[in-house]
């Protein structure tokens, strides 16, 4: 498991390049200003919304896996349960059953929309077809959005836990991260489906609330 940059591009990029284009089917999970499985939901700066809308509505034709949605209009199907009323959130989340998409155009999208967001912190994967060994760590500060992609090149994947402990065991001071990942073996553990499997996932979640 390696670390590696992935490009920053200055414009949207149309050239498939494999080692980023794919038909990808994208799971967000985020860390924070909260913990999310599937999805993000990045608060909007207040005041931004229509600068927001009008920036999405601006970028070039994709399937862009993001909209703008808000806590009172979209909240009935949207478990939208958490934050203040009325709030503006970006929405991340595969909203189709695949998505063409390049990851540095998606990087390219995200950098643009960030100085509209507040500070957040997620994961970005594909859960199958093309290249899903990968795995990209967005942290949208001061208006910018940086990113990591973790790599595994050889055979044998060992999944996004592997990357994650790895994370934890080298971050050891992110408390922030530490909940994440205790949060994510709750999730696996609780839509897995096999019982042995849960009940580890459970254990490592309370020692991770133990550090």
């Amino acid at each position: 498991m390696t670390p590696q940059p992935l490009p920053a591009v200055r414009e949207f990029v149309r050239d498939r390049d494999p080692a980023y284009f794919g038909r990808y089917r994208l799971w967000f999970q985020q860390v924070a200003p909260w913990c999310d499985d599937y999805r993000a939901l990045i608060p909007v700066r207040p005041g931004a919304a229509a600068e927001l809308d009008a920036a999405i509505e601006a970028l070039p034709a994709q399937h862009w896996p993001l909209q703008r949605i808000n806590r009172d209009d979209h909240a009935w199907g949207w478990s939208l349960d958490r934050g203040e009323p009325g709030q503006d959130l970006l929405s991340l989340e595969q909203l189709a059953d695949v998505c063409y998409i390049d990851a540095r155009n998606l990087r390219w999208a995200l950098d643009r929309l960030a100085v509209y967001l507040v500070d957040a912190r997620l994961f970005v994967r594909s859960t199958g077809d093309a290249d899903d060994r990968w795995l990209d760590e967005y942290t949208l500060a001061e208006g910018c959005a940086e990113v990591r992609r973790w790599h595994c090149p050889e055979p044998g994947w060992p999944g996004v836990f592997a990357v994650y402990e790895a994370l934890v065991r080298a971050r050891p001071d992110d408390r922030e991260l530490r909940r994440f990942v205790a949060f994510a073996h709750r999730e696996r553990a609780a839509h897995g489906g096999d019982a042995g499997l849960a009940r580890e996932h459970l254990a490592r979640a309370a020692a991770l609330d133990e550090l």
